[in-house]
């Protein structure tokens, strides 16, 4: 086996890095393979916002044949650094054969990366911060992921143990579904809300995409800088978030807060897309687009994907009103279920908010830990 970077530009052997998922996941009905062309667009450096402050190193595991056995990121983040103050490196889109001589190579050789860059530890997988898909699902495995939810092997989670990496932390998802009843003790905090003259709920407004995406960047920056892993939204990575979302989002599922018109909390929430992209197989074509097309009246799951105010405003009940909002669609479309994902393990105020509203644990994600000796 050898490992060799894997260049964008490189059309081959990228299309080789992306297909790899295929193959390995081939008859798994739970496998949404992710559309090539949004690969390629977030890993391309001309093109993702991410590659103006990080830098994206991508491996291949090859056998003497040429078959592509796994696969791997080496990911630099200097804003982690910057907020945390340790020196982490990052690896991610990992894949791989059920072989622990491959993965360890292939963790060996993100190790050798990220020690040239003086990195004391390496923590993964997050594809490519931990704003995107991050950690190893942990269970959930016998139906399909949510939109931007990570989805793997059950067997990599004994491949990072014999490779020496160890649990970090654990991410959860609550869901409910239709038919789920509000707690009537939220209305009374909703109607204290609604006769607060200095609190305004407002709807993402199309024409305003811009403008309300950097507010909810801000209010996100803001109000998540305390929790560990976090780093901050570039303006960029807003903008491209915007107008990746705009194409297929519901509007009754984007929420804004504001307290005497400054944005203080905001509810980011989607149609889940994946139940039009598990059909595709990474392709769109004429069949998908039509699919995409008729997407608004057949999606059945939603997922909130952010949610946040700002540690001042927190006493005033707009949580629970922005939750009543996007709890309000799966009484008026037809959406089945809503998932809240992810939450933070040791994130208690906000777990035990979902949990008292009756949003049930569906499924944990894993990330791991290894340090690195000079």
């Amino acid at each position: 086996m050898f490992v060799k970077q894997i260049l964008v530009r490189d059309r081959r052997a990228f299309a080789q890095f992306v297909d790899l998922t295929r193959r390995l996941y081939a008859g798994n009905p739970a496998w949404v393979q992710p559309l090539t062309r949004e690969v390629r667009r977030k890993l391309d450096p001309s093109a993702s916002a991410f590659y103006r402050y990080g830098t994206v190193q991508l491996l291949g595991l090859f056998n003497t044949e040429g078959k592509l056995l796994g696969r791997i990121a080496a990911i630099m983040n200097p804003l982690h650094k910057q907020l945390h103050g340790e020196a982490a490196g990052f690896f991610g889109l990992f894949e791989c054969v059920n072989d622990p001589d491959a993965a360890q190579t292939l963790i060996a050789a993100v190790e050798t990366i990220l020690r040239r860059s003086e990195c004391t530890c390496m923590i993964g997988p997050v594809n490519l911060s931990t704003n995107d898909e991050s950690g190893f699902l942990l269970d959930g495995y016998d139906r399909p992921p949510t939109f931007m939810c990570n989805y793997c092997h059950p067997y990599y989670h004994e491949l990072m143990g014999r490779c020496g990496l160890q649990k970090l932390i654990d991410t959860v998802s609550y869901e409910t579904r239709h038919g789920h009843v509000f707690p009537e003790k939220y209305y009374r905090v909703i109607d204290r809300v609604a006769q607060d003259s200095h609190v305004t709920l407002q709807r993402f407004d199309r024409r305003r995409a811009t403008e309300h995406a950097l507010q909810i960047r801000q209010v996100y920056n803001e109000s998540f800088r305390s929790i560990y892993g976090f780093v901050p939204i570039s303006e960029g990575e807003a903008e491209e978030l915007a107008e990746g979302l705009l194409s297929f989002a519901d509007l009754d599922l984007i929420w804004l807060a504001y307290y005497d018109s400054q944005p203080v909390g905001f509810i980011l929430g989607f149609p889940d897309i994946n139940e039009v992209f598990m059909h595709m197989n990474g392709r769109i074509g004429l069949i998908g687009l039509v699919r995409l097309l008729l997407a608004r009246w057949t999606i059945q799951g939603c997922r909130v994907a952010a949610f946040g105010t700002l540690p001042q405003y927190r006493s005033l009940g707009i949580e629970a009103a922005l939750i009543r909002r996007v709890h309000e669609r799966i009484d008026t479309r037809p959406y089945h279920r809503i998932e809240f994902s992810v939450v933070m393990e040791n994130n208690v105020r906000m777990r035990r908010l979902l949990e008292s509203i009756g949003f049930e644990l569906t499924r944990r994600y894993r990330l791991y830990r290894k340090e690195l000796s000079s």
